[in-house]
């Protein structure tokens, strides 16, 4: 009922736009901006589904690969562009975000280049003052980010450390190297080119000088589900298919579920809960390992 309030590098700004739990049917929007974490892109596909006008189309900005082939299964590919942004932001309350670092935005059709209705809302975008441009090759640019986040937010979320904190940090530093090497060595062999020719040299310049939070961590602090699953999980899967070993990322990403199952699902457990499991597992054989 407040609006949307938004601090941070942009000043102090009051929005008086609307919220919805259940999107209406029939708003022939021109538009849908997908901007959710992955747990909920098919909800939101099927939402922008509903409000979309005929020649309407939906942009994903999201962290993590899969997002634009989830979009094309719900809509069409037609009907989806993708894009990727630098800037951060965290969440300060309902309707309170704080934008904490203004990047470059990036968005494109997925096939590649631009296209009428993209240059519309480039020019929106940098009407709102945001550095914004139309990539040629825009999924090569996904990929890029999906590796730099896959190289950063898990292990922040894991270790409770901040980008600065883990780079100062030996062993944290190493353990970031081995994940790199493994996300490379992918990455090669499925033929992608990264839109950055050094990508370690772009992580540690990052991590070193910033001191955020990424989104895995705030999510892991808000007892929310992370994304782990659509970055370096995945990047395991990938490897996988692929024949290149990843245990560092699979480490992580196992590490990671165990920390987030003990905030989200087990937290709060007293003595007495645990005697009366044990008790339960003494009558329950362990099932097969899969």
């Amino acid at each position: 009922t407040q609006g949307l309030h938004l601090d941070g590098v942009v000043g102090d700004l009051h929005f008086p736009v609307s919220a919805q739990c259940e999107v209406p049917v029939g708003l022939n929007a021109d538009l849908a901006m997908i901007w959710t974490d992955t747990n909920n892109t098919r909800a939101a596909a099927e939402a922008a589904d509903r409000v979309l006008a005929a020649d309407g189309y939906a942009i994903t900005l999201q962290n993590g690969i899969g997002n634009v082939e989830t979009l094309v299964e719900v809509l069409g590919k037609a009907r989806v562009a993708a894009g990727s942004s630098m800037c951060s932001a965290a969440m300060r309350g309902p309707g309170h975000a704080s934008l904490t670092h203004r990047g470059m935005t990036s968005i494109g059709e997925i096939d590649g280049g631009g296209s009428a209705r993209l240059d519309g809302l480039l020019e929106a975008l940098q009407q709102a003052g945001f550095e914004a441009r139309i990539h040629p090759t825009i999924m090569s640019l996904v990929w890029t980010k999906f590796t730099i986040n896959c190289s950063i937010n898990a292990l922040c979320a894991t270790s409770g450390l901040r980008l600065g904190e883990l780079a100062r940090l030996p062993a944290m530093d190493r353990l970031q190297d081995r994940i790199i090497d493994e996300i490379l060595a992918v990455t090669a062999a499925k033929g992608i080119t990264l839109d950055e020719p050094d990508l370690r040299g772009k992580v540690k310049a990052h991590c070193w000088a910033k001191f955020s939070r990424p989104s895995m961590l705030q999510h892991m602090e808000a007892g929310k589900r992370t994304e782990i699953h659509a970055l370096n999980a995945r990047l395991v899967e990938e490897g996988r298919s692929l024949g290149v070993p990843t245990p560092y990322n699979d480490a992580v990403a196992c590490l990671l579920q165990g920390v987030e199952h003990k905030r989200r699902d087990v937290a709060g457990r007293s003595e007495a809960d645990y005697q009366a499991l044990e008790e339960q597992a003494r009558n329950e054989p362990r099932p097969p390992r899969s």
